[in-house]
Parts: C-alpha cells; structure tokens; sequence
C-alpha cells in the first residue's frame, strides 16, 4: 500500500485556518493517492461503560453478545485506560493524540455559565483533519463534549459531517440537555428529529457508512450510552424547557435502565458490523471499540476494581476496549499491554499508511504491533490528574497521590488497590513522584483553560 504523505509545513497551515473546509487541492494532487485501498476505520466509543459492564469481562447478569463476539473474532484488552476519569479530558486526547491537558480540557465541560465559551482550540490537530487531508471521508457521531459554542462544532476540527449533540448528556428522548436547551444538530445547525439517541447514532452511522461504501471513511461513533439520564427506549421524556426534571432521569429502577442502555448499545454495535458485513467491507474495515472513562457509583459494575467515575483509582478510568478486523486480527487474543486513549490516533493512521513528517509530538503510541502481531509495546510511563488526584503508572507499578495521603500498589498482585506499599518501595515511589513532577511542569499547571 502506497502511503500518503503530508508535509508539516502545508498540513499545519491547513489547521491554523480553523474553518470546516480544510482539505487542500494542492496537497492531493501532490501527493500520490494509494491505488489499493485504504482501510476503513470506525472507533466505538461508550460513554460511563465499566469495566465489568460487558460480559466478554465478567458480567454473569446479561449478555453483550455482538461486543462479546468481536472481542472472540479479534483481540481483548485487559490494560486498557481512558486518559481521563471523566468525558472531555479523554475526548480530547482521543482526537489530538496527546494528553488533555495540552490543550487546557483536564477538568469536564459541564453546562454551568462559565464554561459556555470555552471549548478545545480549533487550531489542535485531530485525526478527522489527518484522515480528511489523506482523502478519507470523516464523519463524527454522537456526543461532542468539547465546546458548547458553534464555533466548536466538530465540522471546525475535520469532521465532513456531524450528527448529534455537543453537551455531556441529553435525553435520550426529546434531547434536551441537563440545562434544559435543546441540543441536537446536523452539522453547524440544530435539528429536531425524534427518536432514541442510541439508535439515531446507530442508524446515521449506517447511512454515511452506506453513502460512502465505495470511498475510504473513518467514522468516529460516540455513544450516550450508558451515561445518564437512565433511560431505555420505552421510557418516557423526562426533560423539556422551562421545567424541572431530575438529572438522572425518572426510572426508579436505574439499574434495570442501565442494563436495557447496555443491551441498546450492544444491539448497535452488532448492526454496525452487519452493515459492514452486507457491505463486504467487514475485511477492509478495522474497527475499535472503548470507554470514555470508569463506571458511574452505585449503577455500573468495574469489576473487582476499586474506585469508579471521577476517581483516578482503577475504576475509574480501566476500561473494556476490543480490537476487531477479519482477516487482520488473529480470534481470540488477549492483550495485557498498557494501552490509553491518546494512542489511538497514532495507531490508526498507521493502520492507514498514513506518513506524517514533523507533526506536532504525540504523548501516544502506535500499539498497531500489538494489534497484528501480538508484540509488546515495552514499559513506559504514564498519568493522570484531575481535580484531587494524580496517578503515575510505570510497568506494574501505580503511584496514587489523594490529597496529601501517597499511595503505591504493584498491580500485578494487587488489581484491587489494596495493600499501600508506599514505605516499603522508597526508591520506586520516589522515581514515580519525579516522574509525575516531571510531567506535570511539561503539560502545564491544572485547570489550565484555553478559549478562542
């Protein structure tokens, strides 16, 4: 396969224009398109889905059939992590490749006044603008969660089309955001269309993969689900304008609701397959599937994890991720590799054969070895921040700091965080809190908010 290569001097001059049209003439003609083939590429993302969620990883209540069987049929991580223990930091870092606080998004974008305008650079460089530059169609999905303002909209970061919502979380419903505002576009304008939010992502997903069968396309599928409000496709609308509604949605029963979310989501994974399947792209597409972050208190299951959503314990932010390409992916196999969010960019425009010359450094990988050939990535270090914590982990080391109190688990004995080894192991907790020191003075101090 012939790879694409774009030079840092013309592709950055593209992303510093900021505007929805990015693709560059003069780019494509210079550099030769591929005559094979490019592969497809689909990411999965859930939303709040824990680690213990699914059934390929422990859940005895219900089945995930169809993630159950993309993860027999292509590989299952055990160490995978979302960059984040909540949705905008690890958004961020799945789009630029680098770690959320680069570009000032450490902390959630919740609906408050003061977080209206603020919203991740548009000048950052995302895969969608990677892809689009490449001549792959690109589209995003589902939730956004990295700015409020029109001027955030995925269109302005690469995205050729964009169907769904921009704030955290909406009813799956009537869509109306927890603010009360309705939140629903097709591209840069809002759009009332009815219909349960998990089949609405499943079914444009479908429909542009359809439209685009005969072109190369990365699809970014950013499911709701199983992010609150708790709400099955049966439920009614809790949320309208100018009235009060409880955040988490009516359902008495949440656990129930959250399991009827999980099945939805499993449902609309196994018809994405189908299509493709139906398509005959199945073997020409490689498709990823994650979490944004750890499980919500009291609703999700994390296994034997400690901690859960906004934690930088294990719960929090180990998730379930599942690797699946037909033909490329040998069945069945387990990685144990430390993986995180911000490596997926690097990764699928390797898969790709995408050549990129001095672009901006990555804080992530290229695990596609791992993928295809079951190599090892090698130890290396990596962290987390956010609001009260911080966390370094290295090999099988975490290093966990809580307000003042330090902890240090060896997690290759001790998953569930529990034996503090913090006064046995000087030498390494001291190497893990330089390290952390040292990665800290690099990304920038926290809350670092950027707006434009």
């Amino acid at each position: 396969m012939d790879a694409k290569r774009l030079t840092r001097r013309n592709f950055l001059k593209s992303v510093s224009q900021g505007s929805a049209a990015l693709v560059l003439p003069t780019l494509l003609q210079k550099y030769k398109v591929s005559k094979k083939r490019n592969p497809n590429i689909i990411i999965i993302m859930a939303d709040d889905l824990g680690y213990g969620d699914l059934s390929c990883y422990g859940n005895t209540e219900f089945q995930t059939a169809n993630i159950d069987k993309l993860a027999s049929t292509g590989m299952r991580f055990t160490d995978f992590h979302s960059n984040g223990a909540v949705c905008t930091p690890t958004r961020a870092a799945l789009l630029t490749g680098r770690y959320q606080q680069r570009c000032g998004l450490e902390a959630v974008l919740t609906v408050k006044p003061e977080n209206q305008t603020k919203g991740m650079d548009t000048s950052e460089v995302t895969f969608a603008r990677v892809f689009k530059e490449a001549g792959y169609k690109v589209a995003a999905f589902g939730k956004w969660h990295l700015g409020y303002l029109k001027k955030y909209n995925p269109l302005h970061f690469g995205f050729d089309e964009f169907k769904g919502y921009l704030s955290g979380n909406v009813d799956y419903h009537s869509h109306y955001d927890s603010s009360g505002k309705y939140d629903w576009w097709f591209n840069l304008e809002q759009k009332i269309e009815e219909g349960y939010t998990t089949d609405l992502i499943t079914d444009h997903t479908i429909d542009y993969i359809k439209k685009n069968k005969n072109k190369p396309f990365c699809v970014y599928v950013a499911h709701e689900a199983p992010h609150y409000p708790f709400q099955g496709r049966n439920d009614k609308a809790d949320r309208s304008p100018n009235t009060k509604f409880p955040n988490h949605g009516t359902r008495e029963d949440k656990k129930n609701a959250y399991r009827e979310m999980i099945i939805a989501l499993d449902e609309s994974v196994g018809k994405i397959v189908d299509n493709l399947n139906s398509l005959d792209l199945k073997n020409d597409t490689f498709v990823f599937f994650c979490s944004d972050n750890g499980g919500l208190k009291n609703i999700a299951s994390n296994g034997s994890l400690k901690g859960n959503k906004g934690t930088l314990w294990e719960g929090g932010h180990r998730v379930p991720a599942v690797a699946f390409w037909p033909g490329k992916i040998n069945p069945g196999i387990v990685s144990e590799d430390l993986i995180m969010s911000m490596d997926l960019f690097p990764t699928i425009i390797s898969i790709a054969g995408i050549e990129l010359s001095n672009t901006p450094k990555f804080d992530g990988v290229d695990f596609s070895k791992v993928i295809f050939e079951n190599k090892k990535l090698g130890e290396r270090s990596v962290f987390w921040r956010f609001r009260k914590f911080k966390a370094a982990r290295k090999g099988k080391w975490k290093l966990v700091i809580h307000d003042s109190a330090e902890f240090l688990f060896d997690l290759s004995t001790d998953l569930e965080e529990k034996n503090n080894l913090i006064d046995e192991e000087i030498e390494i907790a001291a190497l893990l809190k330089n390290e952390l020191a040292d990665w800290e003075n690099d990304v920038g101090s926290q809350n670092q908010m950027k707006t434009n």
